[in-house]
C-alpha cells in the first residue's frame, strides 16, 4: 500500500514565537478546490505549552494563524474592551500573535512604518493601537511612524498572496502583517531577539495587569544602553563592536550585552540619532 504525500510548512507558534516543520496529508488540499485548509497544531507538535490553527491556501501558502479559545480577536468586536489600553501584554498577544507584536515593537522602537493588512472586517481602532504601543517607549521616541490599516478588496484580489506582492513593493520599507496573525514582510536586517527576549520575560511575570509595565523597563532600559553608547561613540573616532561590548559590559552591570544587542543599539543610532554616529561602530 503506498504511504499517504505529504506536504511540509515551517510553522510558527502564535503565542510564544516557536518554529518547527510540520507534515500535512498532501490528500487535504486535492479535496478542497477552493478557500483554506485549517490545520489544528496540538500541544507538542510545535511547542510544549500551547495548541493552536494554522490556515493555509489551497496553494499551499501559509496565510495566517489563530490561537485556540483566544480571549481577543481582531474580527470580533464583540470580544473587545472599548479600551486596548485595558488589554494585558497576554490578550495583545492573543489579538496579533507573539511574531506580530515583536514586529510592531521593533517598528515602533526604530521608527518603522507598519501596516495592518486585511481584507475582511476588523474591529481593531488604530488610534488606539498606536497609543498602546507608543505608551511602551520613552516620551522622546513615542509617536514615530503610526501602524495603519491597508484594506484590500477579496473580488479583485481573490489570492491574497497577489495583493501581498503589491504592497510590499509599494512598501519596501515597511513592517507588514495581514489580521490573521501573519507576518508578511519584515523590512530590518537585524534580527528581533531583542524584542522576542522581553516579550518572553514579560509574559513570564505572574502578575498579568504587570507584564506590559515591564515590557516598558525593558525598552527603557535598552535606551539607557543607547544613550551610554552615544556618549561613548561622540568621543572616539572609531569602535569595535568586539571592544564596544567589553566597555558596556564593564559599565553597564544590569544589562545582558552581546553582539546581538550592540546590532540592536547600532540599527537605534543609525535610524534615531545619527548615521555618522552610527558608522563608527565597526565589525
Amino acid at each position: 500500500m503506498e504511504s499517504a504525500r505529504l506536504k511540509q510548512f515551517d510553522v510558527t507558534c502564535p503565542k510564544c514565537g516557536s518554529g518547527k516543520i510540520i507534515s500535512v496529508p498532501d490528500s487535504l488540499f486535492v479535496q478542497k478546490k477552493f478557500g483554506t485548509v485549517k490545520i489544528k497544531v496540538p500541544q507538542g507538535a510545535v511547542c510544549k505549552d500551547h495548541n493552536f490553527i494554522v490556515f493555509i491556501s489551497t496553494k499551499g501558502q501559509i496565510i495566517g494563524y489563530d490561537i485556540i479559545d483566544a480571549s481577543v480577536s481582531l474580527d470580533h468586536k464583540e470580544k473587545l474592551p472599548e479600551n486596548l489600553s485595558d488589554l494585558t501584554l497576554d490578550e495583545v498577544i492573543d489579538a496579533f500573535g507573539f511574531n506580530c507584536v515583536a514586529g510592531f515593537l521593533h517598528a515602533k522602537l526604530f521608527d518603522y512604518p507598519s501596516f495592518v493588512v486585511r481584507n475582511e472586517e476588523f474591529a481593531l481602532d488604530i488610534k488606539q493601537l498606536n497609543e498602546l504601543f507608543d505608551k511602551l517607549m520613552p516620551p522622546n521616541y513615542r509617536n514615530s511612524n503610526a501602524i495603519m490599516d491597508e484594506e484590500f478588496d477579496s473580488y479583485v484580489f481573490p489570492n491574497p498572496n497577489y495583493y501581498y506582492t503589491s504592497i510590499k513593493r509599494e512598501h519596501a520599507d515597511a513592517f507588514l502583517i495581514n489580521n490573521r496573525k501573519l507576518v508578511i514582510q519584515v523590512p530590518w536586517r537585524t534580527h528581533s531577539d531583542f524584542e522576542k527576549s522581553i516579550l518572553t520575560n514579560a509574559i513570564g511575570k505572574k502578575d498579568k495587569s504587570e507584564q506590559l509595565q515591564y515590557l516598558a523597563q525593558y525598552i527603557y532600559q535598552f535606551i539607557s544602553d543607547v544613550e551610554f553608547t552615544q556618549t561613548l561613540l561622540e568621543n572616539v573616532k572609531s569602535i569595535s563592536e568586539k571592544e564596544l561590548i567589553k566597555k558596556l559590559k564593564e559599565n553597564l552591570i544590569v544589562s545582558t550585552i552581546n553582539k546581538n544587542r550592540i546590532l540592536s543599539i547600532k540599527e537605534f543610532i543609525t535610524r534615531r540619532i545619527s548615521k555618522e554616529l552610527g558608522s563608527k561602530i565597526k565589525k
